[in-house]
């Protein structure tokens, strides 16, 4: 974990945030990179004002919590000190996790789902998907949001479940699938991603046992459609990212039993 000393914070519409310079490397790079050589997300100034205010509030226990619970206040610093590395941490991650040579090849995993499976397998519809989000949602929305909706590729077949906090294969990625998957209860990106799905015969689920998978049982019946409202997108973009960011940081601290599983 990497410790920091905060600086006074600064100010973006109107609430405490932490320095661009206080954030990870990665960030200060996004920030800088008006030439757009390593990102290319559609509004980097307001991914960068996100990081900044999230830092600054699990970095200093700037929540609710606090503020309507005056009994709890002497566990503010304690908070801090829990989370502000953790949100260092989540932050680090994420800024790689927006870095162009990070996003999949999807032309060529479609190519080769094909070239194995053939062009009308369930595998070639799952590789369809993937690079159909993609040209929804392009460099706004970080790698690992494409990795786990192509993960059923990687899988001893299509619909297998696995309990992604539990299955030793997924180890090293459960954390930012996991924060993935949940940060979809924004509805608007689940929805899109639930009718592009259904184009091609299937639906997503995810189960509170951290089962990450198609499922053959729920498959779509019919397909259907759904636009994100450009007037809203910009919204729905940032809440998604703002909830996937703290379901990465709580990752470990919210309690597990395979008992769900």
């Amino acid at each position: 974990m990497t410790l920091i000393t905060l600086q006074e914070p600064c100010l973006i519409s109107g609430e405490s945030a932490t320095p661009i310079a206080q954030l990870p490397p990665v960030w200060q790079m996004i920030a800088q990179d008006d030439q757009k050589t390593q990102v290319s997300m559609g509004d980097r100034t307001a991914y960068v004002h996100l990081a900044q205010l999230f830092h600054h509030k699990l970095a200093t226990g700037d929540v609710d919590l606090f503020q309507e619970r005056p009994a709890l206040k002497r566990f503010r610093s304690s908070y801090a000190q829990l989370l502000g590395p953790l949100a260092w941490e989540t932050l680090n991650f994420y800024g790689g996790d927006f870095l162009r040579d990070r996003y999949p090849n999807f032309s060529r995993i479609l190519r080769q789902a094909e070239s194995q499976y053939g062009p009308d397998s369930d595998a070639a519809k799952v590789a369809h998907i993937g690079l159909d989000l993609f040209q929804e949602f392009g460099y706004d929305v970080p790698a690992s949001f494409y990795d786990v909706h192509l993960a059923p590729l990687d899988r001893d077949h299509i619909f297998e479940e696995r309990a992604l906090r539990y299955d030793p294969r997924d180890r090293g990625h459960k954390q930012a699938w996991d924060a993935m998957l949940h940060a979809c209860k924004v509805f608007a990106i689940q929805m899109k991603i639930q009718s592009v799905a259904s184009q091609y015969g299937f639906t997503y689920q995810h189960g509170c046992a951290c089962n990450s998978h198609l499922s053959n049982i729920d498959k779509a019946t019919g397909a259907f459609g759904y636009a994100i409202a450009p007037e809203k997108r910009q919204r729905w973009l940032r809440s998604f990212l703002w909830t996937a960011w703290y379901e990465y940081t709580l990752f470990n601290l919210i309690p597990n039993t395979a008992y769900l599983v």
